[in-house]
């Protein structure tokens, strides 16, 4: 069963040096993969105590500090965004309301020691607790979901207190358990269907449109993905099933999809005759124009983030009573443009760019294929979802940004595709492997 093979490729129990950072890192991504729908700030958390270990045991020499030529490149993609964050609160007024913002950098520099503790692990071990874990995930999501909208609230927002960023969570890896679907283990594949369909559940009970928006781009990256892949024969069974949940889906989607739309039907209509009304569709376009208005005025440097809406606020010039209490500008670009300006928006870009880097610049082979369909995945759910809302800048979106890209770089490009069943039937095999890793340290101490 795979409960119990899922422990056994987990758990690891021997002891040893090596063994305890392999398992440990296993446990970890396993753990952070079912967070983001059902507990969003257990990313951010778990981030910085697996940052803050890293670089106690990297202090302490428990593994050595190993990165290549494009884990630096990605690093310093990361670590720029850092700089100029950090450079663009210190340089402008109020640079003491502006502390907040710094001590949110600091998951960002994760890499620089999480990922060489990452490499201490066996190649193409972690990948598999990712992907199922984003799918058990998702199914918990839906549940959470569920009594949400059913005794709460009219949007789903799971455990992310924010519908919009649980719409980003869920469509993102919703959409990457659905990479398991070529598995050879039959409960593997029915966990990346059944999360697949939740995760889209989940974003259209989210009622967050821009994730709607991520569905069409990440089905042709999925499709991409596995054509190229053997997959399992369709049973009439699997096929029933199938057209019942793609029924379910569409009779959600058509249920929320209406409701969206009336909203924002109306909101066209109260621009039209009210103009000076501030509704969901006036908010952005008001912020979008005060925001170019204010990158324009100061395009080099902008105006750190801790000024961020009140220049906002000073250029739309609003009655007391109407003023934006909004915290971000409902643009990533907009928002790094009016934060630090020409910098900020290259900034960002970097960011973005750097999970694709990663990916691309694997030797080809099974472990590239699957790095450049986690990259895509990731990238265009914040690109997306990002130009209409939050992209960075909250605590749990930047924490699975980074972890993803970390896992990103990690990835072999030549490492076979592995389930939960096979690392469970190598676990014995990596013990031997990890222990020998483990005497061969101790000679070399002892030498």
């Amino acid at each position: 069963m795979l409960p119990d093979q899922l422990a056994k490729a987990v758990m690891l129990p021997t002891r040893g040096h090596f063994i305890g950072i392999d398992r440990n890192n296993r446990l970890f991504t396993f753990v952070f993969a079912l967070f983001p729908g059902l507990l969003a700030s257990g990313t951010s958390v778990t981030l910085v105590c697996a940052f803050l270990w890293a670089i106690v045991s990297l202090a302490a020499k428990r593994f050595r500090f190993e990165m290549s030529r494009t884990d630096k490149i990605v690093a310093w993609c990361l670590t720029f965004y850092v700089f100029v964050t950090i450079l663009s609160v210190v340089v402008h007024p109020d640079a003491s309301k502006g502390v907040t913002f710094i001590f949110k950098m600091i998951p960002f520099l994760a890499i620089w020691a999480v990922l060489p503790r990452l490499r201490a692990s066996l190649p193409g071990r972690l990948v598999p607790f990712l992907i199922t874990g984003a799918g058990i995930g998702m199914i918990g999501s839906l549940i959470f979901s569920i009594v949400q909208i059913a005794f709460l609230s009219p949007r789903a927002e799971g455990g992310a207190g924010n519908a919009a960023v649980f719409g980003l969570f869920t469509v993102l890896f919703g959409s990457i358990s659905l990479l398991n679907a070529h598995s050879d283990s039959k409960t593997e594949r029915f966990i990346a269907i059944a999360g697949f369909a939740c995760g889209l559940v989940c974003a259209f009970l989210s009622g967050t449109r821009s994730a709607w928006l991520v569905m069409p781009i990440n089905f042709a990256i999925l499709y991409w993905y596995l054509r190229g892949q053997t997959l399992p024969t369709i049973t009439n069974v699997v096929k029933v099933v199938g057209a019942v949940i793609i029924v379910g889906i569409i009779a959600i989607a058509a249920m929320k999809v209406t409701e969206r739309y009336h909203a924002l039907e109306s909101d066209i209509v109260q621009l039209d005759r009210q103009p000076d009304s501030i509704n969901s569709l006036n908010a952005r376009l008001m912020l979008w124009s005060a925001a170019k208005r204010a990158f324009l005025a100061s395009p080099l440097i902008g105006y750190g983030p801790q000024n961020r809406m009140s220049r906002v606020n000073e250029i739309l010039s609003l009655p007391p009573d109407k003023k934006m209490s909004f915290t971000h500008v409902h643009n990533g670009l907009l928002n790094a443009a009016v934060d630090s300006g020409i910098l900020g928006v290259l900034s960002v870009v970097g960011l973005l760019a750097a999970p694709i880097v990663a990916a691309r610049r694997k030797e080809p082979g099974p472990g590239r294929d699957l790095a450049i369909a986690i990259s895509l995945l990731l990238v265009s759910s914040y690109v997306v979802t990002g130009m209409l809302g939050i992209m960075f800048g909250h605590d749990a979106t930047d924490a699975v940004f980074i972890y993803l890209t970390l896992m990103i770089c990690w990835i072999s490009g030549t490492s076979p595709y592995l389930s939960i069943p096979q690392l469970a039937a190598q676990a014995e095999a990596d013990k031997l492997a990890l222990s020998d890793l483990d005497q061969k340290l101790a000679m070399a101490k002892s030498a």
